[in-house]
């Protein structure tokens, strides 16, 4: 009697550890048991860059760290190139010694003499300087905007209207004075011949430009005009 009942106690053990295992054997590792898919969580970046940094060896990439390209500017000059003249041999000295006054170095172009040939549109020569303004003062009123009194020794007080390469903008002109009523005005050619040059100049700003341009009373048979830069 007394085996049968240790037979039963025996076998209800039995039961009750193998119904109790999990809790009476050691737990298996983590990592051994299955992954369950319903908790698995995607994190966002922003929430992975919250997470703690280790501390390591491996370096660390910050955005001052990153190289940018630099802007570049274009920065305007300001300047253009002119070409002044045309000279004869014995003006382009003078030419050339009154550009140094103003601390340039212009470049000599040498002119064949179909590129030397000019058309002037001037009154000849009055007696005196007073007469010359006093004339160059009347025409303004007339409505003349462009003119200058010569100061070239050779010409000296004749009033320039202007040099043109084109005869028929001479021609022109010289339609435009008479009718506005000047009088005694004279289409001549000037620079015949050879030995003609002009000056080249770079870079000029326009400061230079004006002091050239107070220069047309010395030499009236030269224009100042801008030119493509080489």
């Amino acid at each position: 009697m007394k085996k049968l009942i240790w037979l039963f106690v025996l076998i209800n053990l039995s039961i009750f550890a193998y119904f109790n295992r999990e809790s009476i054997l050691p737990s298996a590792p983590t990592a051994a048991r299955g992954l369950n898919a319903e908790k698995i969580i995607t994190l966002s970046e922003q929430e992975v860059n919250s997470l703690p940094k280790k501390s390591g060896n491996a370096s660390t990439v910050t955005p001052a760290a990153v190289a940018t390209n630099p802007t570049v500017t274009t920065v305007s000059s300001g300047t253009s190139c002119y070409e002044w003249g045309v000279f004869s041999a014995a003006s382009l000295t003078i030419a050339q010694s009154a550009a140094s006054n103003l601390s340039l170095q212009p470049l000599v172009k040498e002119q064949t003499p179909l590129e030397a040939k000019r058309f002037w549109v001037y009154k000849p020569p009055l007696k005196s300087d007073e007469s010359a303004q006093t004339k160059a003062l009347e025409l303004k009123a007339l409505g003349v905007e462009e003119l200058f009194v010569v100061q070239e020794p050779r010409w000296k007080n004749a009033i320039s209207f202007g040099v043109f390469e084109d005869e028929q903008l001479a021609l022109n002109l010289l339609t435009e004075l008479k009718a506005k009523g000047v009088k005694d005005v004279v289409k001549a050619l000037r620079n015949q011949g050879k030995g003609h040059a002009s000056l080249i100049f770079t870079a000029l700003s326009g400061d230079k430009v004006a002091e050239l341009q107070k220069l047309k009373p010395d030499f009236p048979e030269a224009n100042l005009k801008e030119v493509p830069c080489n």
